[in-house]
């Protein structure tokens, strides 16, 4: 029925280009206040035991077709004439006439996405890059009336409500993402290339795949998207992906293919993901993310076999005064559960974070020299644009360093009694990677400055400007090297 996702080039990866569904570059901001009503719900679906097969599908598209919307954004530029320039090619010669300014002129750009009905009095959830920055939005309903939108953002997830001055609306049902499992059924509804009520079919391809784009200078991480063969393109965007109950299970917003149409790899947001977002939206205006204040890195098989687990985040640091450093977190710890859900990664550990409310207490289940221990923290509230926890350092340099302890020098092949930090991944081509830096060196001084914590790297860091070129002391297994390191 419906499909919709636009695409973009996002960087190379895996030999593949990630062509995420772009509406248009602009922010928008703003604020309302949620008027509780009760919620519209389409008539539920036969029972499958009960129903043929052979209508499944059209049972779906039965019920989901009103409550999916098609969304038309709009902004207003202003461009110069292209051909304005040809004065200076035939006018010449003695007899010039005086020239004239460039014509300028104003433009409507238009971008078409998709969104879907969640509350019966006019909420309508799609993705931010459909509406973001557009002067106008305009949403026609599956009964063909249209009405002007009113934006509300989180560019974080990628995710933004509209209102509509409209009632008795049909909302859609929302299944639990993380029961979803891999290979059941997944439906596709949006407007591929403005093509509206377009419904396409596939399976769930997997689960927990971890995704990102860099929109309008905000990194976009996700590390449980789920992954569908349902095809998906431009146009798609914002659009459900739901099960055979007919429920949503996601929200489709990106694609991995080499023209910018349908490959068979698409993913979506998970609907838990979502639903938190939307709420917050809805009664606030804003999305307020828990913040635990400390550097999460991920483990590398050398510090699984030093720490003692096989999957977790490893605590680079913790930030003074803050709430994991009230609750007794330490560096090295190694974050394995947060209220019972298994952290995987640095990743999941800022996405489990943010999805938590401020001023709630969250129990982390931690590995501290090999011994498991429960820790309770009170979770703060994210500062404006941050998250759960500070990037890696060394952006500057192209690489990413932790805290040297015997366990890891020993590992390495350093002398456990030396101090600096460990290099923990080096960016390919970047700064540190053409000085000749590499994983597991030891920073031990910059520019004559003792670097004894990832504290005074930082420090030594962030002095750093384009054009400096930095002298750093490195141990490397038994052998210091000295290096000069050019900041771009």
């Amino acid at each position: 029925m419906l499909s919709m996702l636009r695409a973009a080039l996002r960087k190379p990866s895996l030999a593949l280009i990630c062509l995420l569904s772009i509406a248009l570059g602009f922010s928008l901001a703003a604020n309302f206040y949620h008027h509780p009503e009760s919620s519209a719900i389409a008539a539920p679906p036969k029972d499958l035991s009960q129903s043929s097969w052979r209508t499944a599908f059209e049972d779906v598209a039965d019920k989901l077709a009103p409550s999916v919307v098609f969304i038309t954004s709009e902004k207003d530029v202003v461009v110069t004439d292209p051909f304005g320039n040809l004065d200076d090619f035939f006018n010449f010669g003695p007899f010039q006439a005086p020239k004239r300014a460039p014509q300028q002129q104003k433009q409507t750009q238009k971008a078409t996405g998709t969104g879907f009905i969640v509350r019966s009095d006019g909420y309508i959830l799609t993705n931010n890059h459909v509406v973001a920055g557009a002067d106008r939005v305009t949403v026609k309903l599956a009964d063909g009336r249209e009405f002007k939108g009113k934006v509300f953002l989180d560019p974080r997830t990628d995710l933004a409500v509209v209102k509509i001055n409209a009632n008795n609306l049909p909302a859609v049902e929302f299944a639990d993402s993380d029961k979803v499992k891999v290979g059941q059924w997944s439906i596709a509804i949006g407007n591929p290339f403005g093509l509206q009520n377009t419904l396409t079919v596939g399976v769930v391809s997997a689960l927990r795949r971890q995704s990102y784009h860099n929109q309008d200078s905000v990194d976009i991480d996700y590390p449980e998207a789920i992954q569908t063969d349902a095809a998906i393109n431009p146009g798609n965007s914002g659009g459900p992906l739901v099960d055979l109950d007919g429920k949503v299970m996601g929200i489709n917003f990106m694609i991995y293919s080499r023209t910018g149409s349908n490959n068979g790899i698409g993913f979506a947001i998970p609907s838990n993901t979502a639903r938190y977002v939307m709420d917050q939206l809805i009664s606030k205006g804003k999305v307020v993310r828990g913040y635990l204040g400390l550097i999460p890195v991920d483990l590398t098989p050398v510090k699984s076999q030093v720490y003692g687990v096989k999957a977790g985040a490893l605590v680079e640091s913790v930030d003074k005064d803050s709430p994991a450093d009230k609750a007794g977190l330490k560096a090295a710890d190694v974050i394995t559960k947060i209220n019972d859900k298994p952290v995987e990664s640095a990743l999941d550990l800022r996405h489990i974070v943010q999805m938590l409310t401020p001023g709630t207490t969250a129990k982390m289940t931690v590995m501290r020299d090999k011994a498991e221990k429960v820790i309770s923290v009170k979770l703060g509230e994210a500062p404006s644009g941050d998250e759960s926890a500070a990037p890696v350092s060394g952006d500057k340099l192209g690489l990413s360093v932790q805290p040297l302890s015997a366990e890891i020098a020993k590992a390495i092949g350093v002398d456990p009694r030396i101090q600096g930090v460990v290099v923990r991944s080096v960016e390919s081509g970047s700064a540190a990677d053409r000085a000749g830096i590499q994983e597991n060196d030891v920073i031990m001084e910059i520019d004559n400055n003792p670097i004894i914590s990832v504290a005074t790297f930082n420090s030594a860091i962030k002095k750093l400007k384009s054009g400096d070129t930095v002298v750093m002391v490195v141990q490397r297994g038994d052998r210091s090297v000295i290096l000069e390191v050019p900041i771009d």
